[in-house]
């Protein structure tokens, strides 16, 4: 097994700058080889930014270039299907922003041909790595809260309400706010309970969205901008999720607002994206109170990160290319995997469906 990972980034837009590059880079066991995007003149600037070896516009080069080991797919929605099928069928490794596809079925099926390929597969949901975050599954796992009883999400943006290009066309997102930010709260909370399995839901369009930034006229969106669900996890706990782009007074330099909570038996604890080296926690009759993180969760295990360096509110995300090298150096499944991708599309899917037949839905998410 090599010591380095040569990695392509398909997609060379903001999120990959900003997320899986910076990742890259710090990572000695990482190298970017080669950079893909249609966009001839991003790609011009990404070649003078990045310093790849390599660059194309077309992702069937990638796929079948021998000097490559591993993907990251930051393209598109309806995009990754076709996309991914390509890098796995090359034998690469890949890891793919979310949503994985337009539906659980296309999820599912991305799924099963890395997995039977024997490839490394692995979902973009960075907030898995926010400090505050692990350690509140280490107290949910370690007995510290009790029995979990509730679960709440809340996820605000104050966002322009002029056009988000392929984002606010169902055809080509599957969905707004739901599948490009509700979902991600979706897996952290399965990842923390257990699997959700029936859910009510609604979704909302407030905003047209029939302008360009300059004024000029585009499709209205047809998207939500506003989504909502309850749910029931197996386990027997309840959640209550909701998330928007609409919330004014919340934009926070583009950060927004996040907060998560876990209310068990004996305790409570929630996460804050605006302050994730910290939780707010209560335990043995106590108020809630801010404290510390302690440090063995501040990074993952083994991450050359340093924790008291960069945003923390944004530098947790490298972590996530530490899992994806580590899991393809050290031969296992990366953490969170397609599987995790495909079950949380399959609760944003029963979402959908519940709005549409105003009824509660079981989560179906058969991925054999």
């Amino acid at each position: 097994m090599p010591d380095t990972v040569r990695i392509a980034v398909i997609g060379a837009g903001a999120v990959s700058d900003y997320h899986h590059v910076p990742g890259i880079r710090i990572d000695p066991r990482a190298e970017l080889v080669a950079v893909c995007d249609p966009n001839q003149e991003l790609l011009a600037r990404r070649r003078e930014e990045w310093s790849p070896k390599k660059a194309t516009t077309d992702y069937e080069q990638i796929a079948a270039d021998p000097d490559l080991d591993a993907v990251i797919i930051a393209t598109p929605n309806f995009t990754h299907l076709p996309i991914a099928l390509a890098c796995i069928e090359g034998g690469k490794h890949v890891m793919c922003e979310k949503p994985l596809g337009l539906s659980f079925a296309d999820a599912a099926r991305m799924y099963r041909a890395a997995r039977d390929r024997g490839v490394r597969h692995m979902t973009a949901f960075t907030y898995r790595f926010a400090p505050s975050l692990r350690y509140l599954k280490h107290l949910v796992r370690s007995g510290m809260l009790g029995e979990p009883r509730h679960f709440r999400s809340q996820r605000f943006l104050d966002l322009p309400e002029t056009s988000w290009g392929w984002r606010q066309y169902r055809d080509k997102a599957g969905a707004g706010d739901l599948f490009d930010m509700t979902i991600h709260r979706i897996d952290f909370a399965q990842d923390l309970l257990g699997p959700i399995s029936s859910v009510t839901g609604a979704v909302a369009t407030f905003a047209p969205r029939d302008k360009l930034a300059d004024g000029s006229a585009c499709p209205p969106s047809d998207v939500d901008d506003w989504s909502s669900l309850i749910g029931l996890f197996q386990s027997g706990a309840v959640g209550v999720w909701e998330g928007s782009t609409l919330m004014k007074g919340y934009h926070n330099s583009g950060l927004g607002y996040e907060r998560a909570e876990i209310n068990g038996s004996e305790g409570s604890a929630a996460y804050e994206l605006t302050d994730p080296n910290h939780i707010r926690i209560a335990t043995g009759g106590l108020d809630m109170e801010k404290k510390p993180v302690p440090r063995e969760f501040l990074v993952a295990p083994g991450s050359p990160r340093d924790p008291n360096k960069g945003d923390p509110s944004t530098v947790f995300r490298y972590d996530l290319v530490y899992e994806f090298v580590s899991a393809i150096l050290e031969n296992r499944d990366a953490v969170p995997g397609f599987d995790c991708g495909a079950r949380a599309q399959a609760v944003a899917d029963a979402v959908l469906e519940s709005f549409d037949k105003r009824r509660w839905v079981d989560v179906q998410a058969p991925l054999n």
